[in-house]
């Protein structure tokens, strides 16, 4: 019986009792890193806003997200890296030419990642250890930069795949959607709000005034107390159970959506209202 050489790990100095310059823990973290940017390349590369409406790449200044953010981004997905540490692009591209693979310097990033991540000379090249300790402080880099955006995120609606239940939630800015985990597919928000708008419109959920002033906001859709009140006081607004304590009356959701959006079919939201106001105060002074 001959016995297997021990080898040591070049990243965190453990035993391991393959040839690989990797343990299977450390193996591991360099896989889930190359599958964690395939799966959210697709949302990091539409936040740094490379194109524009007519399909035209934008470059790091394109688009209407926030600028710092959209450059810090680019910088550290395409551009030249960010606090002394190389690009995505460029560390995938050094890293395939170790692997003897073709390093795709204008292809799709992604393409690029799926043939390291799929590479059997992956775990048994030297080079590998510098490149999986680049390759994940970039990938904690990118996911802080998501979870700083999260919070600023709205609910759009439910994926519009069929089957697929999947709450999709985006800036109020964006143009598209992130990839759906479940299904995959990338939407135009107009598409998921299109969705959701039938979705509301044919809702028999109830609910008093704060209740329904709630969930709408969570939607980007804002209603101030007073004009709910304005609505019911006018007989807009009908309630759908009767009780003695009017705040404790329930409403339809869709009526009062309805009531929100003025048109159902071309939906206003709190940013299309604060555009028409800014263009209205913008003519006024022209005006004058």
């Amino acid at each position: 019986m001959v016995a297997t050489a021990k080898t040591i790990c070049a990243n965190c100095w453990r035993e391991t009792q393959t040839r690989h310059i990797l343990c299977p823990a450390c193996e591991h973290q360099l896989d889930d890193d190359l599958t964690w940017f395939e799966h959210h390349l697709t949302d990091l590369d539409w936040r740094t806003n490379r194109m524009d409406k007519t399909g035209n790449g934008g470059g790091a200044h394109g688009g209407s997200s926030n600028a710092p953010l959209r450059e810090h981004l680019f910088e550290l997905l395409e551009g030249t890296g960010t606090d002394d540490m190389p690009s995505l692009r460029d560390t995938c591209c050094e890293y395939a030419r170790c692997l003897n693979l073709p390093a795709l310097r204008t292809g799709k990033l992604a393409t690029l990642l799926r043939m390291i991540r799929l590479n059997v000379n992956r775990n048994t090249c030297k080079a590998t250890p510098v490149y999986a300790r680049l390759i994940h402080v970039l990938r904690r880099k990118a996911q802080q930069t998501i979870d700083y955006v999260d919070a600023d995120q709205i609910i759009l609606g439910e994926c519009p795949t069929t089957d697929c239940h999947h709450i999709v939630r985006a800036m109020p800015t964006a143009m598209f959607a992130p990839k759906c985990p479940d299904c995959g597919q990338v939407y135009p928000v107009s598409a998921i709000r299109a969705y959701r708008r039938g979705k509301l419109l044919e809702s028999q959920i109830t609910g008093t005034q704060t209740e329904l002033r709630r969930l709408l906001k969570q939607c980007g859709i804002i209603i101030k107390p007073a004009t709910l009140r304005s609505w019911v006081n006018r007989g807009e607004l009908k309630p759908a159970t009767t009780h003695s304590d009017a705040r404790k009356r329930e409403y339809r959701l869709s009526d009062v959506y309805r009531l929100a959006v003025h048109d159902p079919e071309r939906e206003t939201t709190i940013w299309m209202l604060l555009q028409n106001q800014t263009a209205n105060q913008t003519t006024e002074q022209e005006n004058e």
